[in-house]
């Protein structure tokens, strides 16, 4: 079993959008631009008092959407290289992207299932003054985040999988996590961290402001950070290449055999 190099992986992730700013920009700037146009919209329905979580909801459907290619590309960027984004599509949906589209869709399904349902009883419980019904619903809420968290880390293989052509089914993804998953947790989080931090840093700096040119100034930042924040998913991308396409061949010929006992 490979023991997969947390912090070198961790390292190449943050490091890759300073080596491949070009790439980053060509296949960024499109979805990019559509979510500061949807953020926009959102602000304006802000103010005719449609609720925060119908804009909420909107938000994450367009960034889902409009950042789906670039996601493949950067995962195909960090798996195999300049050479195999060099004629890739600054923004399209082929049946890859719809795939990468659909899995997310599926792993943010399980997390309203999981956490989400448990919420909603939880919140009856609060606004009905109930704490039993409210703790049990504590309760299933985090049982059912640490079932989907460890879901989640041992299927991250599903992304990059899918992104360069080599998607197998969710059990083979399971499998090749296998022994991994404290180390690939680690390496989602550290990949992903930096990003959140600076984020916080900078909320906390600009404080409130009124609608006006600083706030949209801290709108542009802030999506910004979070169109940067996708960069992580080379975190899992790199590890998906350490284990499943770097194993050495006599490891594979040896559970080859196996599997035929």
């Amino acid at each position: 079993m490979i023991e997969l190099p947390v912090f070198p992986i961790v390292k190449e992730s943050l490091l890759m959008p300073f080596r491949y700013l070009p790439e980053l920009v060509q296949f960024g700037w499109i979805p990019f631009a559509a979510i500061l146009a949807v953020d926009l919209v959102c602000f304006g329905l802000l103010r005719e008092d449609v609720s925060r979580g119908a804009t909420s909801t909107l938000m994450a459907t367009a960034h889902f959407v409009l950042f789906t290619p670039f996601s493949v590309a950067w995962t195909k960027l960090a798996i195999r290289g300049r050479q195999a984004v060099a004629n890739h599509p600054q923004f399209s949906y082929s049946r890859t992207q719809w795939l990468y589209l659909l899995a997310s869709a599926m792993m943010t399904a399980a997390l309203l299932l999981l956490v989400g349902t448990p919420y909603v009883v939880v919140r009856y419980g609060q606004r009905n003054f109930d704490n039993q019904i409210a703790l049990l619903g504590e309760a299933a809420m985090m049982l059912g985040l640490g079932i989907y968290v460890i879901g989640y880390v041992r299927l991250a293989f599903v992304f990059p999988a899918i992104a360069i052509g080599r998607y197998a089914g969710i059990s083979a993804a399971w499998k090749q996590t296998a022994g991994n998953i404290e180390r690939l947790a680690a390496i989602l989080v550290l990949a992903y961290l930096p990003y959140w931090i600076i984020g916080q840093a900078f909320a906390w700096y600009m404080a409130y402001h009124p609608p006006g040119i600083i706030d949209a100034f801290r709108g542009c930042i802030n999506m910004l950070l979070i169109a940067l924040a996708t960069t992580a998913l080379a975190g899992p991308a790199l590890a998906y290449k350490a284990i499943v396409l770097d194993e050495p061949q006599d490891e594979v010929a040896t559970r080859a055999v196996g599997a035929k006992q």
